[in-house]
């Protein structure tokens, strides 16, 4: 259910881990865990030398506001569109992506500036229980976003789009492209159409 993440400096509201606590606590983010069905969640090494387990995405803050308002947040449910898919993360941090600028759009179609830390892919906690996983047009990523406004996003691939200043541009719509998802299941070994050949030569 763990998985390594490049580790990044955060900071934590106190008044979820401290009683009256008020502020905010400073620590690293440095691995992620998942739960099928539950938000991402992430460790914490605080300067303190605690090490929380369970801090859910919503918790984590890159920057420090200096005054807690509501309308700077937005909620879990902006800030991640779906649940884990199972206990079994795979974490990739695409180099051709790294700190790279993205627009991520939330839950509500806000479109929101943020920049790229890495990718969280599902294996299935099983053969037997693979859920969505196996169907295409159903299994989903999740790209981990630093937004603008200081919180941390975990939205999927069509939620986030890329620019830079030269071979994207700066103002990215891929919406515009009228894209399709890919769904079918793609097989190389189609026996109806060919077969190995029954022979013990090593070439052929």
């Amino acid at each position: 259910m763990n998985a390594d993440i490049p580790p990044k400096k955060v900071y934590v509201p106190r008044q979820h881990i401290i009683a009256d606590g008020t502020g905010f606590e400073e620590g690293v983010a440095f691995a992620v865990q998942s739960y099928r069905g539950r938000a991402l969640q992430f460790h914490v090494l605080f300067k303190s030398g605690a090490h929380f387990r369970h801090v859910p995405v919503h918790f984590l803050w890159t920057t420090p506001l200096e005054e807690y308002k509501p309308q700077d947040i937005h909620d879990l449910e902006q800030l991640q569109l779906w649940d884990c898919f199972s206990f079994r993360p795979v974490v990739t941090c695409f180099d051709f992506l790294r700190d790279h600028q993205c627009v991520a759009t939330l839950r509500n179609r806000e479109a929101v500036q943020g920049v790229y830390w890495f990718t969280i892919d599902w294996l299935a906690d099983s053969d037997d229980r693979s859920g969505w996983l196996s169907i295409p047009e159903q299994n989903k990523c999740a790209h981990v976003v630093l937004l603008a406004n200081g919180q941390v996003a975990a939205l999927p691939t069509n939620r986030v789009a890329f620019a830079d200043a030269y071979y994207i541009g700066n103002d990215p719509r891929p919406g515009d492209r009228k894209y399709r998802t890919l769904d079918t299941v793609w097989q190389a070994e189609d026996s109806s159409r060919w077969s190995v050949a029954d022979t013990d030569e090593h070439h052929y």
